[in-house]
């Protein structure tokens, strides 16, 4: 009889392998990925709501495997309420990062020292559409959806860019971010479909400025189809995304060229291009949003 155990699976490949897959069919998770009104994604128990990319992972299986329920939990928290996972259900692995501790004896003093270190470890949870309740006595809990909030997005995108205080051209037949001369340039309203779009168009170009040596000084440096830009273009389409969620607003482009297969080519040759990507964009978003006098998710400590 074998002992040999199956090989363990690699998160970041997981993970990386099913943005491909949405890419291939013509989809990005990331230009709403979760809803404010609805509460965001979060452990249905604890009610904890993730953040850093962990809403990025679960938005992703969600699209993938048609999940309705924003809400998530462990597979050990799942048994203690007696939900039994469906057969066929595909886990979804949420990154844990934060601060650990270990305590150990000074063996020239004996005294007791405490050190403090990063750590990150996945996290197995499981959509509550995976779950059967029916034999528990604790049933699931149902999808608590806010009413009556109601959102300006169109007076706060404005104030949102005002505060940034950056130097933005309107009236050019292309939007793009000149690194050279500092600034942000943008086609007038009119040349766009809808309000949304031209603002959605902006904050990807304003996420592009964050890269700027004064500020988070990131290579921007790369040509028109290399890694580097490939990877520049997806670091401004999450930090837009994450600031249209605090907005209340869908930052999909439609004056802008597609980078679906650069963006492809980068993550099949670079398993955690993704979680660089996002962990950039966070910052870009962060910096944004703190210009702004506006509350961000923090990008450590999540817990699933």
């Amino acid at each position: 009889m074998s002992n040999n155990k199956p090989a363990p699976i690699d998160k970041f490949e997981e993970v990386t392998n099913r943005i491909i897959a949405l890419l291939e069919s013509g989809t990005k998770p990331w230009v709403k990925p979760w809803s404010v009104e609805s509460g965001g994604f979060r452990n249905a128990l604890s009610g904890h709501v993730y953040s850093g990319c962990n809403p990025l992972i679960c938005a992703i299986d969600s699209m993938l495997f048609g999940y309705q329920s924003q809400q998530f939990i462990g597979a050990a928290q799942a048994k203690q309420q007696g939900w039994k996972i469906r057969k066929g259900s595909k886990s979804t692995w949420l990154l844990w990062a934060g601060t650990a501790s270990k305590t150990e004896e000074n063996p020239e003093t004996g005294e007791e020292v405490t050190r403090f270190y990063q750590s990150a470890k996945w996290l197995q949870t499981f959509n509550l559409d995976c779950l059967d309740d029916s034999e528990a006595t604790t049933k699931k809990p149902a999808e608590s959806i806010a009413e009556g909030q109601q959102h300006e997005p169109i007076a706060a995108v404005e104030q949102f860019i005002t505060s940034q205080k950056a130097q933005i051209t309107t009236g050019s037949a292309e939007a793009f971010y000149y690194p050279k001369g500092d600034r942000v340039v943008v086609p007038e309203l009119s040349a766009f479909s809808s309000a949304e779009s031209y603002y959605a168009t902006l904050i990807h170009e304003l996420s592009h400025w964050t890269g700027h040596p004064s500020r988070l000084d990131r290579d921007q440096s790369g040509k028109f189809g290399s890694p580097s830009y490939a990877l520049e273009e997806l670091v401004a389409e999450l930090s837009a995304a994450f600031c249209g969620d605090r907005l209340g607003i869908i930052t999909d482009l439609e004056h802008h060229a597609s980078y679906l297969d650069h963006w492809l080519e980068r993550l099949r040759s670079d398993k955690k291009a993704f979680f660089k990507a996002a962990s950039q964009a966070r910052k870009a978003a962060d910096l944004l949003l703190s210009n702004a006098g506006l509350q961000a998710n923090s990008p450590e400590a999540i817990a699933a």
